[in-house]
């Protein structure tokens, strides 16, 4: 086949079907390393919004959230409305073989009508271009054809259970409407086999909600304690050790294979219409046994494990053939088992209960409910806890024995009120008055907006008391210990002061010792030097449940 190739558009906002689960959220962290904005619709059923939050700080960018499920009409097409987009990559749907044996008409009813409500509002609001996220099983069980192990793209089709009917009836759905209007439409059908792995930083991984269905999830949590042991499905199966195989590929090897498909698309002539499958796999396939002893080695444990039955819809061997990939969209697999493997476990040692942490809540403080103005609490539930805002990293609430002790608004409203004092909230760039605000920098003058009398107070127009800071990451490094930390972009466009700043805020809280520190990092990452001076603007109340008086109340502060 050969591409008719031409300029991609310079609008390349993509739409992100599932972007909070684990493919997506790899996929939209490529996307953003190569200039593409983002949007992601997520209905949270098998994903949460923490791993947008992350991924927010991992990219340094703002990212749209909507939780909203594809089926909901009337909610998707609001996505469209809002957003310019230029092209979509679908990942949402439910995805369990084994469960989708159990509950088929919920995987037939999701999969697909969410396929069709998405490409009815594609087709309404003209947009084109669109990569899929297909899965090896629409093969079935190829050794029953000879020769088609590894896995070519003309292998003939015939999925074993309902979830690779669903893929497989999407493809239909997405050829006929290719056939209907042929130079309407570019359908890139990616066909990826048993992703593995994480993203090297540990910010982000594989986090199922309940039970994992696949095998490094499971082994993850058997490792760190949260399972008994690993349930291999079968040893009987005509292989080398007589466990299935199948073509594991790391997870960022595939997202790299997403941004390759979609460049394509960009690529291709605006005048021809395109829908054509592409297998991503490494080409090699391994056991289960093998990819067992590959995580024991990058663990250092030797998990405990109980062969089992065959699971309902399984087959004997799922390899790749990626030539096509490699030919036509230029991409090819770079990472091994052993590097998966190593990246799980960084996953899964620095954050062993995933995203799901006990005493962290979240609550909205918006009507509309925007996800990036959360209030979120950790520690609740103890006799300890702090709550946060996104909007200048505010500290909202602090509690100690059930008594609050500073003083707060109830929801964001009343920090973005011009009284609001800057309670609780970061203070930044430069904390405190500067005179008549003018200061001297490297020979250089500046002049601030006068906001304090005949002075610039707690960094002018542009304080960080009313910027919005990305994520958080919440963690749970030990027992009593819970860190939030939040990211500020803040460049010279945004501000009167020169350069442009990253500045991170972490909060640490200890249950145990009824403590919360603060640590501030600024760095600057291009233009001319600025001065920082950050500091917190809490109002202590320690004696709130008298309100009249602060008689009696003692305190001490340690530097």
């Amino acid at each position: 086949m050969t591409a008719q190739l031409q300029s991609g558009s310079d609008d390349k906002t993509v739409l992100v079907t599932g972007g909070a689960g684990y493919i997506g959220s790899h996929t939209v962290v490529e996307l953003i390393d190569n200039g593409y904005e983002c949007v992601i619709v997520d209905n949270l059923s098998n994903s949460c919004y923490d791993s947008v939050a992350r991924l927010e700080i991992l990219t340094k960018h703002h990212i749209p959230f909507y939780k909203i499920d594809l089926c909901d009409r009337e909610g998707l097409e609001k996505v469209f409305k809002d957003h310019k987009i230029d092209s979509v990559i679908h990942f949402a749907g439910l995805k369990a073989v084994g469960e989708s044996t159990q509950i088929p008409l919920r995987y037939y009813h999701n999969n697909i009508l969410g396929s069709l409500v998405l490409l009815e509002l594609m087709q309404q609001y003209k947009v084109s271009k669109f990569v899929f996220s297909s899965s090896a099983t629409v093969y079935g069980d190829a050794t029953r054809f000879p020769n088609m192990i590894p896995i070519p793209e003309e292998c003939p089709l015939g999925p074993t259970n309902p979830y690779g009917h669903t893929k497989y009836a999407i493809e239909k759905i997405l050829n006929d409407l290719y056939e209907s209007e042929k130079k309407s439409w570019k359908f890139a059908i990616l066909r990826y086999f048993n992703p593995i792995g994480a993203h090297p930083s540990g910010l982000i991984g594989e986090d199922p909600l309940g039970i994992p269905n696949n095998l490094l999830p499971y082994m993850a949590q058997v490792a760190v304690g949260r399972r008994e042991k690993l349930y291999v499905f079968g040893d009987d199966y005509d292989s080398r050790d007589g466990t299935p195989i199948r073509d594991y590929i790391h997870v960022v090897d595939l997202a790299k294979g997403h941004i390759a498909a979609l460049k394509y698309l960009d690529a291709y002539d605006d005048n021809e219409g395109l829908c054509r499958e592409w297998n991503l796999g490494s080409g090699k396939g391994s056991t289960v046994f093998e990819v067992y002893h590959a995580f024991c080695k990058a663990s250092g444990i030797d998990l405990p494990y109980e062969v089992t039955g065959r699971r309902a819809g399984d087959v004997l061997n799922l390899t790749a053939k990626p030539d096509r990939a490699k030919r036509e969209l230029k991409w090819e697999t770079e990472l091994q088992v052993e590097d998966s493997c190593k990246d799980l476990w960084k996953w899964a040692t620095e954050n062993p209960f995933g995203y799901q942490l006990r005493g962290v809540e979240a609550r909205f403080s918006t009507e509309d409910m925007r996800y990036d103005a959360r209030f979120v609490t950790i520690g609740a539930g103890t006799r300890f806890q702090a709550t946060f805002a996104n909007l200048g990293a505010t500290i909202v609430d602090l509690k100690a024995d059930g008594q609050s002790v500073v003083l707060g608004y109830e929801n964001e409203e009343g920090y973005l009120n011009p009284d609001s004092a800057y309670i609780g909230a970061t203070i930044g760039r430069y904390a405190n008055r500067i005179a008549k605000g003018q200061f001297n920098l490297e020979g250089k003058d500046y002049q601030l907006t006068i906001n304090n009398g005949i002075n610039a107070n707690h960094g002018s127009i542009g304080s960080f008391h009313v910027k919005r800071f990305l994520g958080p990451i919440i963690q749970n490094p030990s027992k009593d210990v819970f860190t939030a930390e939040y990211m500020l972009v803040d460049n010279d466009t945004d501000t009167e002061f020169p350069g442009d700043l990253l500045v991170f805020v972490q909060y640490t809280l200890n249950v145990a010792k009824k403590s919360l520190e603060i640590e501030y990092k600024g760095k600057l990452t291009a233009g001319e030097a600025t001065p920082i001076n950050l500091t917190n603007h809490t109002y202590f109340n320690l004696n709130k449940s008298h309100e009249d008086t602060i008689k009696g109340t003692e305190s001490q502060s340690g530097f």
